[in-house]
């Protein structure tokens, strides 16, 4: 990578100069070659700064969670974690959440609770970027009830979700044949003037259409065009298979909703 390359030169001529680098300058190359993949050089230069005298910080041991969670190495950043507290080096929000992330983004749902709990245990306070891989993980997972749950004690935090975090659940509760419970929760996220993505009105008309709810389906329809949202081909087709096979009466209320919009 070409801004590594850049780096490391600014680097040589900086002590070439005989400017001696400080921890954030050390840090903020460790930085640089853990985004690149590149924790061999990483580490070099991590030894070089504790053997200038600096010591482990949150910050340093973060930098190489992020690293090796970007690159799906979640078991070393595990063991990183691990790491610290035997150093007795602190962790912060930061350092929760990433992991969190990074377990979850691999597929260990439960590993990543576990690391939430242990966040709550050490008093620390969770955020917005907390909840949030823990909420598309479950949902993705089926488990969209603990989602919800998960909304509602951020909410009682007095933290709002992200948007994604609403069209996670949509998604969920279609994915385990609940689009009813989707379209309450799409109709409670617009009242607050939420707009979904595109993908999640798409799901749900997908959903809809598939399980004979045709009548909710359009009503879905009808409301991306208020919206200003355009259906997806795939969307489009599996309604327009399910009305066709059905009466004319929904073809009309099809014609409708296109005509008045």
């Amino acid at each position: 990578m070409r801004h590594i390359g850049d780096a490391q030169k600014m680097w040589d001529e900086m002590v070439g100069r005989g400017i001696e680098p400080n921890e954030y300058t050390y840090c903020s190359l460790i930085d640089y070659y853990c985004k690149a993949g590149d924790f061999e050089k990483a580490h070099g230069v991590y030894n070089e700064m504790l053997g200038k005298g600096m010591k482990e910080s949150t910050v340093s041991c973060n930098i190489f969670i992020s690293g090796f969670c970007v690159h799906g190495m979640v078991d070393e950043a595990v063991v990183m974690f691990d790491e610290m507290v035997t150093k007795g080096v602190e962790h912060d929000v930061l350092t929760y959440n990433t992991l969190i992330q990074g377990l979850c983004k691999v597929g260990k749902l439960s590993q990543a609770i576990g690391m939430y709990e242990q966040l709550l245990s050490s008093g620390l306070e969770p955020d917005v970027a907390t909840f949030t891989p823990l909420i598309d993980a479950m949902c993705e997972e089926g488990k969209v009830d603990a989602a919800v749950d998960l909304i509602k004690l951020m909410q009682a935090k007095g933290l709002e979700p992200l948007v994604r975090s609403n069209d996670s659940v949509i998604n969920g509760f279609c994915l385990i044949s609940r689009p009813d419970e989707g379209m309450a929760w799409l109709a409670g996220i617009l009242k607050r003037n939420i707009k979904p993505q595109r993908r999640t009105f798409n799901t749900l008309v997908e959903s809809l259409s598939s399980s004979g709810r045709l009548d909710d389906a359009l009503l879905v329809l009808n409301i991306m065009f208020e919206v200003g949202t355009v259906l997806g081909r795939f969307a489009c087709t599996t309604l327009v298979n399910n009305l066709c096979t059905d009466n004319v009466s929904y073809s009309r209320k099809l014609d409708d909703i296109l005509v008045s919009n």
